[in-house]
């Protein structure tokens, strides 16, 4: 028997009423949603976007409601390119998520990070998604995002979405408050000399602290397990203090603390099993920045 993407919720409901001369596709589309009808989502679709009556926000209802129905129908081994394929009705949560694990299975950490924020976006909008996602969900879609773009072989510019950065960008989720944001800011080797990629997520961080405005930033420096705790003591904490520099020459003005924690407060991932050294020491190399 195939296994099927079980978690999702409501796959097949329609809230509230259609506008009076959307009513007729709409008992259509109901009908399709209830019987499971994937195949006829796409000649309703092109029906319902043909149709005046049929207002913006009942259409990215009605086409979040067939994508998430047409997911529940797949295996959970489906292909990245079938499950993309399924974002032409709508990009509801559960779909980015299957959307975003089909990456990173295949190791395509660069585009599972965008597609697990948008997730993570969809899932903090109340109006799209009244009722939250389970927590553990939400989590671990987080966990997730935050692996993927360590792993990256560039670093991945978090999402920006109605003016202001998100994503990971932002530690405020709906069912949680991340103490800190793990960043993979790069240095030089054995260095807190930035290197290009380096220089891209400090702006990165910059664009995230100067629209929030927090009242303090904590910046705090990691490193991987090589070498003496006194080196790398040092080593994060000049660190740390080179993405405060930046942060100010980039024209920051509130207040930034430096700490440097070494190789204390090592990564944890989901499956430590699932990583090579290389991968683990890759999570263990990070910048956190923490916000008041």
């Amino acid at each position: 028997m195939l296994r099927r993407f079980a978690w999702v919720l409501a796959a097949a409901t329609l809230a509230g009423p259609a506008a009076a001369d959307c009513s007729g596709i709409d008992a259509e589309i109901r009908a399709a949603l209830s019987a499971g009808a994937v195949d006829r989502y796409d000649t309703l679709r092109e029906t319902m976007l043909k149709e005046p009556s049929c207002d913006a926000a009942y259409r990215d209802q009605a086409g979040r409601a067939m994508a998430r129905s047409a997911l529940t129908g797949l295996s959970t081994d489906s292909s990245s390119e079938t499950l993309a394929a399924l974002t032409r009705f709508g990009r509801p949560w559960q779909l980015l998520v299957a959307l975003g694990d089909s990456y990173y299975d295949r190791k395509d950490w660069a585009k599972a990070v965008p597609v697990y924020e948008e997730a993570l976006d969809d899932m903090r909008d109340t109006a799209a998604n009244p009722k939250a996602p389970p927590e553990e969900i939400e989590r671990r879609v987080y966990k997730r995002a935050v692996e993927a773009r360590a792993l990256a072989p560039t670093y991945v510019v978090t999402r920006q979405f109605r003016g202001k950065k998100t994503g990971l960008a932002d530690p405020n989720f709906r069912n949680f408050t991340a103490e800190a944001v793990p960043v993979p800011v790069r240095f030089e080797t054995d260095s807190a000399a930035l290197t290009p990629d380096g220089v891209v997520a400090v702006e990165d961080i910059y664009a995230y602290v100067s629209a929030a405005a927090p009242d303090y930033v904590a910046i705090v420096g990691h490193t991987d397990p090589r070498g003496s705790d006194a080196h790398n003591d040092d080593l994060s904490l000049r660190r740390a203090t080179t993405v405060r520099d930046s942060l100010i020459a980039l024209g920051y003005g509130g207040k930034i603390e430096t700490t440097g924690k070494g190789e204390r407060e090592r990564f944890v991932p989901d499956d430590p099993s699932k990583y090579n050294e290389d991968e683990l020491f890759a999570f263990d190399r990070r910048v956190e920045y923490r916000v008041q």
